[in-house]
């Protein structure tokens, strides 16, 4: 069984790997920590959006980057895209690092010397991540959220997601499906999602997926972080549909 998942997921693996190193990688060394930037082959700025993606605890920035092959992942979502991997706490006890999402931006564009995309900004985040996207929440540029088994008891996405109808929100949830299933109460507009379809989710303003994927799997198969990328909305680097799915990794 596991051999046939390798062998099954050889070529997509192959292609996002390619698709990797042709986009452009930058490190940045800020006094918050890194930060990573990574921008797809064909990245055109004019239409470009910006996708902020946070880690959670038990992990490093530099551990994720690579770990969770954010590159990778990012290259099958198939978005025009600046994506933005800044450092956040590795544990509960741990403070914030960058409290504040407009001044990530501005680092950003300050050590790279370029405009940051102006159509759309998105903050996507795991697990403890939560912490980082909430103290986010009072941005007016940030219009959508993607949570990956995220919730854990923190209800003001509601509230961010119904004080704007142009607001976009995509949860998925495995451990925190309670908490998901109180939030999401609250939000009548919610679309309601068993598992990952591979066809996509459906094109709604708020979506909750509930899967038994696991927790860390949100972060590294390859699927969800893509799927709800693309749900996002946005251009495209290209028109052809790109192919869903990494081999398993080995989690702590």
């Amino acid at each position: 069984m596991i051999l046939g998942l390798a062998c099954a997921l050889g070529a997509p693996t192959a292609l996002a790997e390619e698709l990797a190193r042709d986009g452009e990688h930058a490190r940045i060394e800020t006094e918050r920590g890194p930060v990573h930037v990574w921008t797809p082959a064909g990245y055109d700025p004019s239409t470009a959006i910006t996708v902020v993606f946070v880690h959670g605890y038990r992990t490093e920035v530099d551990e994720a980057w690579v770990r969770f092959r954010l590159p990778e992942q990012f290259a099958l979502s198939g978005l025009n895209a600046m994506f933005v991997v800044p450092a956040a706490p590795s544990g509960k006890d741990a403070p914030l690092v960058w409290p504040s999402l407009h001044a990530l931006l501005a680092t950003v564009t300050v050590h790279l010397g370029v405009r940051m995309p102006t159509r759309r900004l998105v903050a996507v985040g795991h697990s403890g991540a939560y912490r980082t996207l909430v103290s986010w929440l009072d941005s007016p540029k940030l219009d959508a959220l993607v949570l990956l088994d995220a919730v854990y008891g923190e209800y003001r996405f509601a509230r961010w997601v119904r004080a704007n109808k142009r607001r976009r929100l995509i949860n998925i949830a495995y451990e925190t499906a309670r908490f998901s299933e109180r939030m999401h109460r609250a939000l009548p507009e919610t679309r309601r999602v068993d598992g990952l379809p591979r066809e996509g989710f459906p094109d709604a303003r708020i979506v909750y997926a509930r899967t038994d994927a696991g927790h860390w799997s949100l972060v590294t198969d390859g699927v969800a972080l893509p799927l709800a990328l693309r749900a996002i909305g946005g251009a495209r680097v290209t028109t052809r549909e790109r192919p869903l799915g990494l081999p398993p990794v080995e989690q702590n």
